[in-house]
């Protein structure tokens, strides 16, 4: 190197006590509005961002729990609010029917592979019409009971052990 090296900034310690004093001062001012309780993060927007386009229509979807922007589920009839209502009180008055059940039997036991041993082997010849009456379930429900991909609730097994040939049986 040619010549004498002179540094550009001489080497003190004042530009660091200016900085550390910033820092400081901003530790302090976030100190002190966490103790008096204000909000730091700024409140969620209400619509958001799009979360995925409609299939039907390709508009935005805003809601995490649709699939459907509401301008088609607004034009879809299965999805007036009187069928809604309708939807959800048989859900719900089911859900009490199957709780009342369980609260009748509290000491009732059962075997979990009674269905499948004794019960589910007289479906495979019973319509989805008749197990859809006497379980109180949708023919898709009632589909996947007869394949076996589902057991119903226990209150159903009586009633299903009786729609194949044998006559009633006895699932507690």
């Amino acid at each position: 190197m040619a010549g004498k090296y002179v540094p550009v900034t001489p080497l003190t310690t004042r530009k660091h006590r200016q900085a550390q004093s910033v820092v400081k001062a901003r530790k302090a001012i976030a100190r002190t509005t966490a103790t008096t309780g204000a909000r730091r993060q700024r409140p969620a927007s209400s619509t958001g961002p799009a979360l995925w386009s409609c299939p039907s229509c390709g508009g935005e979807v805003t809601h995490r729990k649709r699939m459907r922007c509401d301008a088609c589920i607004d034009s879809d009839p299965g999805q007036s609010t009187e069928i809604r209502g309708n939807r959800g009180a048989a859900i719900a008055a089911r859900k009490r029917a199957l709780q009342e059940w369980d609260e009748a039997n509290l000491g009732a036991t059962f075997d979990p592979d009674f269905f499948s041993r004794e019960i589910l082997p007289k479906l495979a010849t019973v319509k989805l019409a008749d197990i859809m009456e006497a379980a109180g379930v949708s023919k898709s429900y009632a589909s996947t009971i007869r394949a076996g991909r589902y057991t119903p609730h226990v209150s159903t097994w009586a009633a299903l052990g009786e729609l194949g040939a044998g006559g009633p049986t006895r699932p507690i």
